[in-house]
């Protein structure tokens, strides 16, 4: 009977044991800030789809896209859900959560300039939650880390988010403010192209590849000259905005395996390593 008593004892301590690692975080703050900020990126991307289909844009390709930028935005989300270190961050996840089903309602509906506005508010709306919770996780790291994976994977939203725009004149939304945004946020692409060519000496990335980026955002440039006059080229800008994409999202995961390195090499991993980031 004793020994029957202990092998339940012994059972009970081995099922806390495996709920306890179940619910372990999985991923450090570092990669959350990666994910989190791949995110800001993947809501203007899902947008774009849906705005290529509307303008019909390379439709097949922007329909798999679509598909493919859903599943990938949800299995980042489900990763955040798990590993949210505290209740703060947990609830800019629901928040996340909530918006991201009016932008897949939004975006599920038949692709047509009709709806395409309200793709975009809605887009913006669930963008803006995205940064506060990446944001909200940047601020668990020490200073600097994990500034330049912002920085990189922003440019990315940002090539995203001309697109968007660009696509949303060009099947003619009739909205005053998307003409602005489009200034506003080539203005920042332009500011945050300039601070990763201060930061190309770095030894983490391959400065030719922001050579390059250079290189395509003076085409893309170009593009958006004509998209002034009322000329629009939406193949060309697609293709060339995608490589920038591609281009930015290389930068950022070198930035991210930099920080990564940074962190796992010896005081700082002690304060700021991922023990330290499931206790608290």
């Amino acid at each position: 009977m004793n020994q029957l008593l202990s092998i339940r004892s012994f059972l009970v301590v081995i099922l806390g044991l495996i709920s306890t690692l179940a619910s372990a975080r999985t991923i450090s703050d570092l990669d959350a800030v990666h994910k989190a900020a791949v995110q800001r990126t993947l809501v203007m991307r899902i947008a774009k789809d849906h705005l290529q289909m509307a303008a019909n844009v390379d439709y097949q390709a922007a329909r798999a896209g679509l598909d493919a930028n859903v599943e990938e935005f949800e299995f980042l989300l489900g990763q955040l859900e798990h590993n949210s270190p505290n209740s703060a961050i947990n609830q800019r996840v629901l928040d996340v959560k909530q918006h991201w089903g009016a932008l897949r309602a939004a975006v599920t509906l038949s692709p047509n300039g009709g709806n395409a506005l309200d793709v975009l508010e809605t887009a913006d709306d669930l963008l803006l939650k995205s940064d506060l919770l990446m944001r909200d996780w940047q601020a668990r790291l020490p200073h600097h880390y994990g500034d330049r994976v912002d920085l990189a994977q922003q440019q990315s939203m940002l090539s995203e988010r001309i697109n968007v725009l660009y696509l949303a004149q060009y099947i003619g939304v009739d909205a005053g403010w998307v003409h602005d945004e489009m200034n506003h946020t080539v203005a920042a692409y332009e500011q945050g192209m300039e601070a990763l060519r201060l930061a190309s000496h770095d030894a983490a990335i391959d400065p030719l590849i922001v050579a390059q980026l250079s290189s395509n955002w003076e085409y893309a440039k170009l593009g958006l000259e004509q998209f002034s006059n009322g000329k629009y080229v939406p193949v060309v800008m697609s293709v060339t905005l995608d490589s920038m994409v591609k281009q930015t999202n290389t930068l950022a995961a070198a930035y991210h395996i930099r920080d990564r390195i940074a962190l796992n090499g010896g005081r700082v991993l002690a304060q700021t390593g991922l023990a330290a980031n499931l206790s608290n």
